[in-house]
């Protein structure tokens, strides 16, 4: 049904506004998907960066525990009996 003042539109004029409407609808969406990918992935980079940090931490805790305990079975190593007595006296009496 055509109204006055209207053309009548060609099959080359609806082909052609559907192609613009395409990648008009294109564009808009790459531009989204990129925001949004783009700032997932930063986010994730920053929890990473502070796991490691915190990782690295703990790390540093253990290995002075670590060398904490290996100093102290030094020390027990070279007990003698009679310093070893008197160690266990001094552990039952705390």
């Amino acid at each position: 049904m055509m109204y006055l003042g209207q053309e009548q539109k060609t099959e080359v004029d609806w082909i052609l506004e559907m192609f613009i409407s395409a990648i008009v609808g294109a564009i808009i969406g790459i531009g989204i998907f990129r925001s949004c990918s783009s700032n997932k992935y930063s986010d994730n980079n920053n929890i990473i960066e502070s796991l490691n940090t915190a990782n690295g931490s703990i790390k540093i805790k253990i290995e002075k525990l670590d060398s904490i305990k290996n100093a102290k079975v030094i020390e027990v190593s070279t007990l003698d009996n009679d310093s070893t007595l008197k160690l266990f006296y001094k552990l039952v009496s705390e």
